[in-house]
């Protein structure tokens, strides 16, 4: 399912970036020109960037697959698409790896597919941190964010 609470990735080279601790995970990464009139008014040539923050975070990936070979991720047959911000319903993935404390502390499974890697995070809650008009902006603000 498509998230709705925070902006969908670029179609062009995003460059995202994560950092994370224990517990918590940030997400940097580009925002769509779809979005951005949802999210402010920008400068013509400014491209911003958003962070999106993960509390409760008990695993997070950045990698395969590219937009290219999203075809071939499990999830493919059930809507996940490139550039995009996902939420998994009822998540196979939450209840294999941890079966006793899914329950306990409601585990979310999020997929967020770029154009060259995928990032997959479980935690509890996915958030908007931020909208920032450039990406060095945006990482500086997400390490001030993880404290």
């Amino acid at each position: 399912m498509l998230l709705g609470t925070v902006p969908m990735p670029a179609s062009a080279s995003t460059d995202p970036f994560v950092i994370a601790d224990e517990g918590r995970t940030i997400l940097v990464y580009r925002i769509a020109s779809s979005d951005l009139s949802r999210y402010g008014h920008f400068v013509q040539k400014e491209e911003p960037f958003c962070v999106v923050r993960f509390d409760g975070a008990v695993f997070q990936s950045l990698g395969p697959p590219s937009d290219e070979e999203l075809v071939q991720h499990v999830l493919y047959a059930k809507g996940l698409r490139p550039y995009g911000a996902y939420e998994v319903l009822a998540p196979s993935l939450v209840v294999e790896w941890w079966p006793n404390i899914a329950p306990a502390i409601a585990l979310r499974h999020f997929i967020f597919t770029f154009e060259d890697s995928s990032f997959e995070c479980v935690a509890s809650t996915c958030a908007l941190a931020g909208i920032f008009a450039t990406a060095d902006i945006a990482r500086s603000e997400a390490f001030l964010r993880l404290r």
